[in-house]
């Protein structure tokens, strides 16, 4: 990998995190793990390009217009967000809690699409990268399904989970049997202050995202409990379900026959990408 591109790189990824933020170098530096001098040489010649804008002079960098182009034909996966969004949106409606789809790719997490469910209903229009694999219902969840070359590269890159992340995981032996057992029931929650829960939607066989949903610990009880649970586990099947469909529409289309058309809501609301 070209050094310079990578760093670039590094740099839009942080940039993305609460993208509305401008960043000051330090913090920029820091988290890319870059002296002052290469950072801000880099942060120049992005801004030049209109990847990175620093609206006030020596203050802070956010996201430029050209970071946006880039997202202009709709969000990462399109295809998944599209048949996820409609169930999702009437899932946080029925149970008024947060709902999210993550997918997982070359180790990192990433929100795809978010409905707020829980008082005030929207969709968030943002990519989100998130790196806290170890401590998130969804991040476990898709750990669990990676291929066992995945898995390897993963913890060679992040380590095994530290005490504050997963304690219950934190040796390569805990970690394979905590793995293991996600797989067997079909489901992750983690149970802290914010309760997390996760169900992994399928295509063509594998898991190619989670559907996540995370609530207050004192909200997480009796009859919601068994409702939230109920309702997402029947959210992800249908997920799952319509995108198998959609599969077997192109393959029908590859062999010169049209796909089948199946009705649904009038009006969706669609996930952007940042």
């Amino acid at each position: 990998m070209i050094q310079s591109v990578g760093r670039a790189f590094a740099i839009l990824e942080v940039l993305t995190q609460e993208a509305e933020r401008p960043k000051p170098l330090s913090e920029i530096a820091e988290k890319v793990q870059l002296n002052l001098s290469t950072c801000a040489n880099l942060l120049k010649t992005m801004r030049d390009l209109g990847y990175v804008d620093q609206p006030r002079k020596k203050g802070g960098y956010t996201l430029g217009p050209m970071a946006y182009c880039l997202a202009r034909n709709g969000p990462y996966r399109k295809d998944l967000v599209s048949a996820a969004e409609p169930h999702m949106a009437r899932l946080a409606g029925e149970v008024r809690e947060t709902v999210l789809l993550a997918t997982m790719e070359r180790g990192k997490r990433s929100i795809l699409c978010q409905v707020n469910g829980n008082e005030v209903f929207q969709i968030r229009d943002q990519f989100l990268l998130r790196q806290d694999v170890y401590r998130t219902a969804t991040g476990r969840l898709l750990l669990a399904h990676l291929s066992p070359e995945e898995l390897r590269s993963f913890v060679a890159g992040n380590g095994l989970p530290g005490e504050g992340q997963w304690p219950e995981a934190a040796s390569k032996v805990k970690l394979a049997a905590a793995l293991e057992r996600i797989r067997s029931e079909g489901k992750v929650i983690t149970l802290a202050d914010l309760v997390g829960v996760a169900f992994p939607i399928f295509e063509s066989g594998r898991v190619v995202a989670a559907l996540g949903l995370f609530l207050p610990r004192e909200r997480f009880k009796r009859e919601h409990r068994n409702r939230i649970l109920k309702q997402m586990a029947g959210t992800a099947a249908l997920i799952s379900s319509q995108l198998e469909e959609r599969q077997h529409g192109y393959h029908r289309q590859g062999r010169g026959q049209s796909p089948r058309v199946r009705g649904g809501p009038g009006r969706h609301r669609a996930c952007g990408a940042v």
